[in-house]
């Protein structure tokens, strides 16, 4: 985070100086409709929330299939099972863990009294293995019939707008990774962050052995 501030510093004057270079943050930053601090939050959100959770997603879906083979089993028998399996991938091992929101006016929740402007923090991993909405939370299912009624990209107005890309992301790095190398494996303990909020790994050693040379296909 320190490294995209100090960059972005920089690189915002540079774009006034130069006349910017085509892209929609110099568009923005050219029409000086946002101060400087705003083009810079706006800017390392999309850095962070469109590439560190996607990339989360994809590590934390490695490590859930190779950990239960019998539904990556299920996979390859069953193709179409794949938008499932990447809805259950965010909820069994949501890449955000934990959001904030502030509270409007003042109102009681589950017993606690809340008064306008407190803020609450919400455990986004805790409500996707909540036992009163998913059976047995804490077992990997890619054929739970309600999965995408989980928290993983937040709700309502609050939704994550990046959702649509990120699972399509998603699918096509899975679906095609175990494709293309149907026997991969774990060479050594994946090596997650340990982060409070952004769930994932740092390090995944895995071994590629013999690729299936098929045709790349086209998604949509």
């Amino acid at each position: 985070m320190r490294n995209i501030d100090d960059y972005l510093t920089e690189h915002f004057p540079r774009l006034h100086a130069e006349g910017g270079d085509g892209t929609p943050f110099s568009d923005m930053a050219l029409e000086n409709g946002l101060t400087d601090r705003e083009l810079k939050a706006n800017a390392t959100l999309l850095v962070g929330a469109g590439g560190e959770t996607t990339v989360n997603l994809i590590g934390n879906g490695i490590t859930a299939l190779l950990q239960h083979r019998e539904q990556l089993a299920l996979l390859r028998v069953d193709p179409t099972l794949w938008p499932s399996a990447i809805e259950e991938i965010l909820r069994f091992d949501s890449p955000v863990q934990i959001t904030s929101r502030t509270a409007f006016c003042d109102m009681e929740i589950a017993g606690t009294r809340l008064h306008q402007g407190d803020g609450v923090v919400l455990l986004l991993g805790g409500a996707n293995r909540d036992p009163r909405v998913f059976p047995y939370p804490d077992r990997f299912d890619i054929t739970r019939p309600n999965v995408r009624d989980h928290l993983a990209f937040a709700s309502a107005i609050h939704v994550c707008l990046g959702a649509a890309l990120a699972r399509v992301e998603g699918l096509t790095a899975l679906r095609e990774l175990f494709t293309r190398f149907p026997d991969l494996r774990f060479e050594a303990p994946p090596e997650p962050h340990r982060l409070v909020n952004l769930q994932g790994y740092r390090r995944l050693p895995v071994r590629l052995p013999d690729a299936t040379h098929a045709a790349p296909r086209t998604s949509r």
